[in-house]
């Protein structure tokens, strides 16, 4: 069996799977799976599903969207999907076909006739209605097909030019291409520009020593080509970190767009321009100097709102972009050393806006230390068990298919025994379930990258403040509450009133049974419900009270907000929510004291003080006296060399002198502030 096929029969078993655990259909598990995927992966930000986005004779089909405010694209989703033991190819009739139903629902839901098509009271009718409300912001049209097949060899993507006056792309999502971004432990898929047809003039800094492929060049970006690029590309452009930054910050700088408009003439001398990496980059000699043709993986990690704006002015504005260049510092990286040196550049060059640790880094040492107890803990027995189990925190993509990739097939069949992909979290997951439960369903609504910032940043703050608090009895909290989260994902697709929006109502039910236990002075018991492993009905029951009530709320008719997706964004929705009725009465048995909680909390922060010690003594000990000489000889130079830093300075540099765990983090501290003189 190949790897594709190994990783096709992995997928349709984990939907399966998923289906039976959490009662609902495979297609609804599997577009959660991908659409999340490529969410993550930069391709758009918030989505919604559609559940009933099938026409009875046929004539269309539709199973979600997703509206990108910052480039104005509208994606529209359908899935071609099969269960079948082995892969079947997807071939050129299976995608026509599939973008044909898609393109006669886009030309439905753009009409003046909705009812004309689409049941009223169906969720299909009421995201139609919003695709038409957004139609006259939408300035590109992308028709994606997901499918868990592989594209047959000789099969072409076929092309759909214009809807309704808007330029529109066919986008396809095989199942090879699929398993390649989820395979290849990056965060995105590559992107390849190629403007070999109008190469642009640059100056290469320096020559790269010989074996180094390295390179720095400074170039200009006429604003017609940034905007062709974040119109094809959209968010994706920018780095991950500083897509997550722009999207929390804001959107569009007032000042970039009055420039562009009224003084474009000046925009070049008054804008710092760009700063971005790549992993390759075409640059040869010409008659006049040097040219780059082409740049592999494209990313800018400064410059996010001059991109954007430049790209709302062209498209919103209609403004004249002929006057307006931006200038580019572009650094190709080997890829060996690419996610240290990306860290380097995006924190100096975003020294003009603060952009936090969180936000900068995936290896920030919350998510570290969180995968390495996610690695350690093991979960209780639970009932009709044969082992314990772990929750499996990934902390970048790509970690957990990585586990198994080299494995036998009895090692691998162990490795999911004791690490099941119902137990898997990811950086996104629990950003979601902690806001949740942290009452920011309002938040959590704007989806997975957006409510990943705000998390982010909450993270950063209370790291910086006493990190300690990051420890094992957060993680078992952090379980916990993951699994009441996914028992009420489970259990709400049972009720006879779900129409849909489940990720709506499992925030707010979520949050506002946290509220109200929280105004009662009390907790969650996170010891009793981690050694019981089984999750209270009680506690489900009275979830499913709150969702119905929510439903009711958000679906009603004279609700404010037409779409109940966006309904779901405001903060206004949520204190309504905070108004229905909620009682904690019959879950005496799984709450405790505020006071009870703090002293359990207290006793693990000890524990983790305890062992953060130890890891720093460990981290001392195993630096080079090298850097600890380097690091004294840049405070003698800047004055800093106080005779008390000096002493601990000639523990770390003697052989077998253990420094104490008051020194060690002293000597950590220091490593960690000069840590760019060091070049560490």
């Amino acid at each position: 069996m190949d790897e594709l096929t190994e990783y096709y029969v992995s997928l349709v078993e984990h939907l399966h799977a998923s289906a039976d655990v959490e009662g609902s259909v495979i297609t609804y598990e599997y577009l959660s799976y991908i659409l999340e995927l490529l969410s993550d992966a930069g391709e758009f930000e918030d989505f919604s599903i559609i559940e009933d986005g099938i026409d009875g004779a046929g004539r269309w089909a539709f199973d979600g969207y997703s509206y990108d405010e910052i480039n104005f694209c509208l994606s529209l989703f359908i899935s071609v999907l099969d269960i079948s033991d082995e892969p079947k190819r997807l071939v050129k009739a299976d995608i026509e076909s599939a973008v044909k139903k898609l393109s006669n629902f886009s030309v439905r839901a753009v009409s003046s006739h909705l009812l004309d098509y689409f049941e009223p009271s169906s969720n299909c009718y009421l995201a139609a209605k919003h695709i038409r409300d957004i139609w006259p912001k939408v300035a590109r049209v992308k028709l994606v097909v997901l499918s868990n097949r592989p594209l047959a060899e000789r099969a072409s993507v076929p092309t759909f030019d214009d809807l309704d006056g808007r330029p529109c792309t066919v986008d396809l999502w095989d199942l090879r291409r699929i398993y390649k971004l989820e395979s290849s432990r990056r965060e995105r898929e590559e992107m390849v520009v190629d403007f070999s047809d109008a190469p642009l003039p640059c100056i290469v800094s320096s020559p790269p020593a010989s074996g180094d492929r390295s390179l720095s060049v400074l170039t200009v970006f006429p604003a017609e080509l940034l905007v062709e690029l974040y119109g094809k590309w959209g968010s994706r452009l920018l780095e991950q970190n500083v897509r997550s930054f722009l999207q929390h910050r804001g959107k569009v700088n007032k000042g970039i767009r009055n420039t562009i408009i009224y003084d474009p003439k000046n925009f070049f001398a008054f804008n710092n321009g760009i700063t971005a990496t790549a992993k390759a980059a075409t640059v040869r000699e010409v008659g006049t100097g040097q040219v780059i043709e082409k740049i592999e993986d494209l990313q800018i990690v400064n410059g996010g709102q001059t991109t954007a704006s430049i790209y709302s002015a062209a498209i919103r504005d209609k403004a004249d972009m002929a006057e307006i260049s931006v200038q580019v510092k572009l650094t190709v990286l080997p890829e060996e050393d690419s996610s240290y040196l990306v860290a380097k550049i995006a924190r100096f060059a975003n020294s003009q806006n603060k952009v936090s640790e969180a936000d900068l880094f995936s290896n920030h040492p919350f998510h570290v230390r969180l995968e390495e107890i996610s690695r350690r803990v093991w979960v209780p027995i639970k009932a009709g068990q044969a082992s314990q189990t772990h929750w499996f925190y990934e902390r970048a993509r790509g970690q957990y298919l990585d586990a198994q990739a080299y494995l036998t097939p009895a090692k691998k069949k162990q490795f999911q025994i004791v690490n099941p992909r119902s137990q898997l979290l990811t950086k996104t997951d629990v950003a979601k379930i902690m806001n949740s439960w942290d009452e920011k369903p309002h938040e959590v609504s704007k989806g997975a990258q957006k409510n990943f910032a705000i998390f982010a940043d909450f993270v950063d703050i209370q790291w910086e403040a006493d990190d300690t608090k990051f420890n094992e009895f957060f993680f078992r909290k952090l379980v916990t509450r993951a699994s009441i989260f996914r028992a009420l994902e489970k259990a709400i697709l049972q009720e006879p009133w779900y129409a849909g929006y489940r990720a709506n109502l499992v925030t707010y039910s979520i949050a506002r049974l946290a509220y109200e236990i929280r105004i009662q002075g009390q907790e969650l018991d996170v010891d009793a419900i981690w050694r019981g492993q089984v999750i209270p009905g009680t506690i489900i029951r009275q979830l499913l009270k709150v969702a119905y009530s929510v439903n009711d709320l958000l679906l009603d008719e004279n609700r404010p907000v037409g779409n109940p997706s966006e309904l779901a964004k405001r903060k206004a929705f949520w204190e309504s929510v905070k108004q229905l009725d909620c009682r904690t009465d019959d879950l005496d048995a799984i709450l405790i004291s505020q006071e009870s909680a703090k002293d359990s909390e207290k006793a693990a922060r000890k524990n983790q003080s305890i062992d953060k010690g130890i890891q720093a003594q460990s981290e001392v000990l195993a630096t080079s006296k090298d850097v600890w000489s380097r690091l004294e000889a840049i405070l003698l130079e800047e004055g800093e060399a106080t005779p008390a830093l000096v002493g601990i300075l000639n523990v770390a540099k003697t052989p077998g002198k253990l420094p104490s765990e008051k020194q060690a983090n002293v000597l950590l501290k220091l490593k960690k502030k000069y840590r760019d003189y060091l070049d560490l």
